[in-house]
């Protein structure tokens, strides 16, 4: 049975990502922040699922909004006060303005059409406060590069077995992450995840369209420029009218 990415992962979400240092990526988000914006900054995160990033970030900056496509991941997550919608990150539903939005786990990567890329962008741009930062990552080719023979993972995790097999089409640059998910019944679920693997000046080249200013490209989880070794890029955006 085929169902909506994220609708039945969101089950085995925290199992998939166990050995995700939560902390240490959120002390990397919190270190451009500080860098960048004000303490009482207000923040938008997007594609936040499970919201476990979202509860360490909002310790620091309490004006917090979280975001994600998928209802199921929100649910997902612990109950806390956090402000939660459900929206599509190209066609935000906001009419506040921030200081500071930002994507983290290649969620960018799942918009598929440039198009639609670029419609981020321009929403990102809009709601944005003057001189206000955007910062996402993004899988870069050389980490799909690994993954054109195709790889398994199996686990088991809150009363479901899973299978995860990723894929890597040159030719389309999309990468394939398909989940067959059982539980004790063998009921199966199938859900496929595309992640769109742009050449990395497609990134500059809309930011300069929608007059978002680069101000740096990192080498993720670094502070270093990103480089041709380099298997995911941290983008750091400002608006500046």
């Amino acid at each position: 049975m085929k169902v909506k990415p994220y609708e039945q992962v969101s089950a085995i979400y925290d199992g998939l990502m166990k050995k995700l240092d939560y902390a240490s990526w959120s002390k990397y988000i919190l270190l451009i922040a500080k860098e960048n914006v004000k303490d009482k900054a207000k923040f938008l995160e997007l594609g936040a699922g499970n919201c476990k990033m979202a509860k360490l970030l909002s310790e620091e900056y309490g004006n917090y909004y979280a975001s994600d496509i998928s209802l199921s991941m929100l649910r997902s997550g612990d109950k806390n006060n956090l402000k939660k919608i459900c929206c599509d990150m190209s066609l935000l539903p906001f009419k506040e303005k921030f200081d500071f939005v930002f994507s983290t786990f290649d969620s960018v990567n799942y918009i598929l059409k440039q198009k639609s890329l670029q419609n981020l962008f321009t929403e990102v741009d809009y709601l944005l406060r003057e001189d206000g930062i955007f910062t996402f990552d993004v899988s870069l080719e050389k980490n799909s590069l690994n993954f054109t023979t195709g790889k398994s993972t199996e686990g088991q995790h809150n009363g479901f077995n899973y299978k995860m097999i990723s894929k890597y089409n040159k030719l389309s640059r999309i990468h394939y992450n398909n989940f067959y998910i059982w539980n004790e019944s063998g009921l199966i679920f199938k859900e496929m995840h595309k992640e769109k693997i742009y050449p990395i000046n497609t990134y500059f080249k809309l930011a300069e369209k929608v007059g978002l200013h680069v101000e740096s490209c990192y080498d993720c989880f670094t502070f270093k420029d990103v480089n041709q070794k380099s298997e995911r890029a941290q983008f750091i955006m400002r608006k500046i009218n």
